[in-house]
């Protein structure tokens, strides 16, 4: 059974519509990634996946249990919205660090938060489990720096671990390399891929063709807010089907 069933989701910002009839599932351990161009609907649908947005329409799944239906108002509670975004992590693009506190109080924080809410864990347990994540994006010796003392792929690495530390079901990732120069591009793929290789479901927006086409196991293309063709990557990238995909493609042939 699919870890994610997405059913169509629509949703307008005033008299825009951005995103049309958005169907697709994710099995368990699998990597999907999304490419499409800037305002095609990728980082709204993320958003919508996070619960940062509400969907007009359409219904959204979790192992099974129905976390959004557009047309019951009982999933649309505002005092639920929170237990649901704990299926979901999401690495934005910008990092989103808050700068008054280290990298471990960083990644420590919301389990922390969440821990005084519902009791279960100790404050140890939880620094323990941070540094260990810092220590797995290749950061044991940065979790007393503050942001502005790491760069940026020290500062997206961080909030990957972060995003890991509640034990999302499913990662997502807004474009995590857009912020980043292109010699520090590398060391956040990396940790994506490691991620990849120890199936860690994720849900990848990107602009990095080959990594997407070598990484994920699906990949969505998306324009003007639809799903125009989706499919193995190797198929939807090297062998596009649809012309608007194959134009979109045209500007990475080198990739």
């Amino acid at each position: 059974m699919a870890i994610l069933e997405v059913r169509h989701i629509e949703k307008h910002f005033g008299s825009t519509q951005v995103l049309t009839d958005i169907s697709f599932s994710l099995e368990e351990g699998q990597a999907l990634s999304i490419i499409g161009s800037s305002g095609s609907g990728k980082t709204t649908l993320l958003r919508c996946l996070n619960f940062l947005e509400r969907p007009d329409n359409g219904t959204i799944a979790v192992k099974g249990e129905t976390l959004f239906d557009a047309k019951n108002p009982k999933t649309q509670q505002e005092s639920e919205i929170r237990t649901k975004r704990l299926h979901f992590g999401l690495v934005f693009q910008n990092f989103n660090l808050f700068p008054q506190y280290t990298a471990l109080q960083n990644v420590t924080l919301a389990r922390e938060l969440l821990a005084k809410e519902r009791g279960g864990e100790d404050k140890e347990q939880i620094v323990a489990a941070g540094r260990e994540l810092l220590s797995q994006m290749g950061l044991a010796d940065r979790a007393s720096h503050y942001p502005h003392q790491l760069s940026g792929g020290q500062q997206q690495r961080v909030a990957i671990a972060r995003a890991l530390a509640l034990h999302p079901d499913i990662l997502c990732f807004d474009e995590p390399t857009s912020a980043l120069d292109p010699e520090l591009t590398g060391e956040v793929l990396r940790v994506i891929r490691s991620l990849a290789d120890q199936k860690t479901t994720m849900i990848i927006v990107t602009h990095e063709m080959a990594f997407a086409r070598d990484v994920a196991d699906q990949v969505i293309f998306m324009d003007g807010g639809l799903i125009v063709e989706q499919g193995d990557p190797k198929e939807v990238i090297d062998h596009p089907k649809e012309e608007r995909t194959r134009k979109f493609l045209s500007r990475y042939a080198n990739s």
